[in-house]
């Protein structure tokens, strides 16, 4: 059987950090309430527990789960495949296949490539008419501070850029999705100073990435990860 290695970013069933374990499931579980008898897409989806999750305790009609990662396919082959679930070799910008979709989650995932917007284009593409996507991702402001805009890159050596929330929705709505006032969630909230020093000082005494919570709620501060859901209107 394929085994992996935790690289330090992709989720990988025991052993990864209670961290990030606890923000794995956070963005899964909240997606739940979408996903019931639905025929759903967890694009870039790893090492495909996400996947079996939504099926088992979202109680999706069906789930697929590509990922650009050959390894990782495999991997998520031998451990989670079952009926109902289907996994395959694809990346966000071009894979497509059949009918569309009724929900598709992308989590921690379009920071990672080069053509965001042709990626928020295929999801849209991909999403039924009345359908749903639901995305994550690092909030710049606060996993890379420094970065001022879009083409900085990030200190995460595996992320291409990061956005801010107003970036994010922008570019899901120029993609053809509806974001309303309601469809923006954050996890690991904390304050956020502008100044470095002051920065550094809550991180050290309150340790925010750590000890905020890691479900996803209405918006009151600056969260760590946000997450956008876009709408495909009939």
């Amino acid at each position: 059987m394929t085994e992996l290695d935790f690289t330090g970013e992709q989720f990988v069933p025991g052993k990864t950090s209670k961290r990030m374990e606890e923000d794995f499931f956070a963005r899964y579980e909240f997606s739940f309430k979408f996903v019931k008898d639905k025929r759903v897409l967890d694009i870039a989806c790893g090492a495909g527990y996400g996947s079996y999750l939504l099926k088992k305790f979202g109680l999706a009609k069906s789930v697929d789960g590509v990922d650009i990662d050959s390894e990782i396919i495999n991997y998520a082959k031998n451990h989670f495949q079952a009926e109902g679930i289907n996994f395959s070799l694809g990346d966000l910008v071009s894979w497509g296949r059949g009918d569309g979709y009724d929900v598709i989650t992308c989590f921690e995932s379009i920071e990672h490539i080069d053509d965001y917007e042709g990626a928020l284009k295929n999801l849209f593409n991909l999403t039924n008419n009345g359908g749903v996507v639901i995305i994550t991702t690092p909030n710049r402001i606060i996993t890379s501070p420094n970065c001022a805009s879009l083409n900085d890159k990030p200190g995460n050596p595996f992320h291409f850029r990061e956005f801010t929330v107003s970036e994010l929705r922008s570019g899901m709505e120029q993609a053809g999705f509806y974001v309303g006032p309601s469809d923006i969630y954050g996890s690991r909230q904390q304050i956020y100073f502008k100044n470095k020093y002051l920065r550094r000082l809550y991180k050290i005494l309150f340790k925010p990435d750590i000890k905020s919570k890691s479900d996803f709620q209405k918006l009151h501060s600056a969260p760590r990860y946000f997450m956008i859901i876009g709408h495909k209107r009939v």
